[in-house]
């Protein structure tokens, strides 16, 4: 029996973008495994650096976080959740308006940040072992040109 042609990617685009989607997974793979050892996911861990990288006197709202990192409300929501838990963020409601929830990030987290960012980089930098210098380079800006 003879596979449909549809199965055959119909353009070398295509196969660019079949090859990222199959190698998101591995490089989840990768950060997950980095991180294990602190007992959180990338996803969690993206959630408290970006907390991190947010100025402390303006403290970020569920739906802010949602929307910066691309994902569903719901998502974010389990893992507040789970972050204020183990004391790695607070959430406050706001004085003036108690339908608003701020989100900081806790000494805690802090420290967490501090001891998982060192293997974090690493596992980063680890992803391009197979390319040169200016391979790297160069996949970089062909990426940020991307802007997924």
């Amino acid at each position: 029996m003879e596979k449909p042609s549809i199965a055959i990617p119909p353009s070398t685009r295509a196969q660019l973008g079949e090859v990222l989607l199959q190698i998101s997974d591995d490089i989840l793979d990768a950060i997950n495994a980095a991180l294990n050892e602190f007992q959180i996911s990338e996803s969690k861990f993206a959630l408290l650096f970006m907390l991190f990288t947010t100025s402390r006197d303006q403290p970020l709202q569920p739906s802010e976080i949602a929307d910066r990192l691309g994902i569903r409300r719901a998502s974010v929501t389990k893992q507040l959740i789970w972050l204020e838990e183990h004391h790695l963020i607070t959430r406050t409601i706001h004085p003036e308006d108690q339908r608003m929830v701020r989100v900081t990030i806790t000494e805690e987290g802090y420290r967490l940040l501090d001891l998982a960012l060192p293997q974090y980089w690493q596992a980063c930098a680890n992803l391009t072992n197979k390319l040169t210098d200016e391979e790297t380079v160069c996949l970089l800006n062909l990426l940020r040109k991307i802007d997924l």
